[in-house]
């Protein structure tokens, strides 16, 4: 059963609604936010502020708080008051999310609906990349807020429903990992329906994420892959994963560390091994990518230094930029979103932000309902960790969608540890 009582029927409406924001979330950036915001807003109107008022969501207030502090002193306020809709609204999901999760079995069920979900961006992915018509156009109407190319783009990486590649793999990072205890048969209070559904999932999904082309992906869904290994004790699976990465490394970087590995590179694809490569290779040209990110966090830097505890306001890293004369090579952002908090809110707020995760992660690993979860909480876990890692090399965060993604896992997480009596 999903509900422990009766006393939480009164629930089922938000249940309801919760599980179809987490099914159809992937289509729109602004429809399915707005209709986030309108559950959420039901939830508050509904039971008030102390039915949701646990620890870790007043230290989501309090941090809201400071943000908003630092808002109103910013380099420029109209600027980052925009910046807070990048984080408060989805402070305020997280905190109705773990309202209405209450049960292993609910968390369970999500978690699926959120796997079911994602086979909608990998299968138009596979459909982008079958198709390979960039010149077609998406209607965005239908959608999204923004044109989506029917194809490669000319760097030959797929998008599917996103509006960067970037955020496409973002995406698939958080999923990959649920989807893969899902299809290995971890969790047995599902059908085996699922359990194949799952499986495609992993296996579309694995596809696009390749297509996306982001290298900072490619590396952390291993690493993920090698943490599950250890977490199952698939001790083989550990040893083949590090074997497999190694020789690829050989392949990519031996060269020009001058330890060979030509032979293995000729069996690799040329456009896999030339984006790895570009990573450190100032010779080819997707190196700049790697010279531009190195300059914005140099002048990230030197902002945190003069203003550590207030910072500049958030989304006003360019602004700053451009009054200060300092070139940011056409970046929007900071590209690494640890060092944009820190810009943004200050040293405090970034404190806060890690230490809410931290907590909400450490909180679900001890509590009593973790046996019951079969084993999710840890698949969700490295989905979150992976996130956060990406993180450090780009600034998906804004892309509503994702950030709705991030919000509903660790909400749902915290929902088993607020409710475990």
């Amino acid at each position: 059963m999903l509900w422990k009582s009766a006393e939480n029927d009164k629930l089922k409406l938000e249940w309801n609604w919760l599980q179809s924001v987490a099914i159809f979330m992937v289509i729109s950036n602004v429809f399915m936010p707005a209709f986030a915001s309108l559950l959420a807003l039901r939830v508050l109107f509904r039971y008030g502020w102390r039915a949701i008022a646990s620890p870790v969501n007043q230290a989501y207030f309090g941090l809201s708080l400071w943000m908003i502090f630092t808002t109103i002193i910013a380099f420029n306020p109209p600027t980052a008051a925009g910046g807070l809709a990048n984080f408060l609204p989805y402070f305020f999901l997280a905190a109705i999310t773990s309202y209405i999760i209450r049960t292993s079995t609910q968390f369970i069920h999500l978690l699926w609906l959120l796997v079911l979900s994602s086979l909608m961006v990998s299968g138009f992915g596979i459909l982008q990349a079958v198709i390979d018509r960039p010149d077609w156009i998406f209607p965005k109407v239908i959608f999204d807020s923004y044109p989506i190319p029917m194809g490669f783009s000319p760097d030959r990486r797929i998008q599917s429903f996103f509006g960067h590649f970037n955020e496409t793999a973002a995406y698939l990072l958080m999923i990959l990992p649920i989807a893969l205890h899902f299809a290995l048969g971890k969790v047995k209070s599902i059908s085996k329906s699922q359990q194949v559904i799952a499986t495609i999932a992993l296996a579309l999904g694995t596809c696009v994420l390749v297509l996306t082309g982001s290298r900072n992906a490619w590396g952390l869904v291993i690493f993920g892959a090698v943490i599950l290994a250890i977490y199952y004790r698939q001790w083989k699976l550990v040893a083949g994963f590090g074997v497999i990465s190694l020789v690829i490394a050989w392949g990519v970087f031996g060269h020009e560390l001058g330890l060979g590995g030509e032979v293995v590179r000729s069996l690799l694809p040329e456009g896999f091994v030339n984006r790895l490569a570009s990573t450190v290779d100032p010779k080819l040209g997707g190196y700049s990518s790697t010279a531009d990110r190195l300059n914005a966090w140099q002048f990230a830097l030197s902002l945190i230094s003069q203003h550590p505890i207030q910072g500049w306001g958030l989304r006003n890293f360019p602004l700053v930029a451009q009054s200060m004369g300092y070139n940011l090579r056409g970046l929007p952002h900071e590209h690494n979103l640890f060092l944009a908090i820190a810009v943004g809110s200050g040293i405090p707020a970034l404190l806060g932000f890690i230490g809410i995760i931290g907590w909400t992660i450490y909180a679900s690993f001890t509590s009593a309902l973790i046996k019951e979860s079969e084993g999710m909480i840890v698949a969700v876990t490295i989905g979150v960790m992976l996130f956060l890692f990406s993180g450090w090399l780009d600034l998906v965060l804004y892309e509503p969608r994702l950030s709705m993604l991030l919000w509903f896992l660790l909400g749902g997480m915290y929902g088993l540890t607020r409710h475990d009596k």
